[in-house]
């Protein structure tokens, strides 16, 4: 079993990959190996297996999809450096499909459905609602793999220029172009610290924050909680005047790394 990360640049510290490693010591009870995937080792925990990024001109998330570059036939399980890890993931190694990329589904984003028409379960058509630019109930903060899943690099990799202006990350590029080659993680496993729990328990399209009674969601039942989004930039008016989610979405959850 192998359990990676991949850091990349300045956003994320060492200190990231090393608090990941911890929460999965505490929380995975069969053999793993962890690997990170960086162009700087620097203090990363001596028990972590370092491997070089590959010699491509890409930058952020874009460099997940190296990942697929080759078949490998162990299963394979990869975190985002902001996920936290709340209780025991041993079993995710049973969620691994020969050949396809089990990735989330973000439950909590239900308005996608009421304003496109679909039916929840459903494929999401960003042309019927005009607002939407290719948004979808994805997310690829947690992954799990095995087998040949070659399909999502070669795809890229035959015109990364075109996609990568064409969609913001790879979650999109994956969703509308792989939709029959995912999985989804069941509900009640994966919830998101700033956009919610599920589709009961959400921010909702339109809606701020002084709307939640708080700033962010918490859930300890769930095994997952992804803080997407963290120190992303942004133009609008939001409570910390600079990050739609900042450091403070981690204030309350230091016990599960500590």
């Amino acid at each position: 079993m192998n359990i990676i990360c991949l850091k990349w640049g300045d956003k994320f510290s060492h200190e990231h990959v090393n608090r990941l490693y911890r929460m999965v010591c505490k929380n995975f009870h069969s053999d793993f190996n962890f690997i990170c995937y960086t162009e700087n080792p620097t203090d990363i925990h001596p028990d972590i297996k370092i491997e070089p990024l590959p010699n491509y001109d890409l930058e952020n998330w874009w460099w997940k999809l190296t990942l697929f570059e080759n078949q490998n036939n162990d299963v394979n399980l990869f975190f985002d450096l902001d996920v936290v890890i709340q209780n025991d993931i041993t079993h995710y190694r049973n969620y691994a499909e020969d050949g396809k990329i089990r990735v989330i589904r973000a439950y909590w984003k239900n308005f996608l459905y009421k304003e496109t028409g679909t039916i929840e379960g459903e494929k999401i058509n960003p042309k019927l609602y005009k607002n939407i630019t290719y948004d979808m109930d994805m997310n690829s903060s947690v992954m799990i793999w095995i087998g040949n899943c070659t399909w999502a690099w070669k795809e890229f990799f035959n015109n990364p220029d075109f996609y990568m202006i064409k969609y913001k990350g790879i979650d999109s590029f994956l969703y509308y172009h792989f939709w029959e080659n995912l999985n989804w993680f069941p509900e009640r496993e994966i919830y998101s610290r700033g956009y919610g729990i599920d589709k009961d328990i959400n921010w909702g399209r339109g809606m701020i924050y002084p709307k939640l009674g708080g700033r962010y969601f918490y859930d300890p039942e769930y095994n997952i909680c992804i803080v997407n989004g963290w120190n992303k930039k942004t133009n609008g008016d939001i409570p910390n005047g600079k990050y739609l989610i900042g450091d403070d979405a981690y204030h309350g959850l230091e016990h599960y790394w500590d």
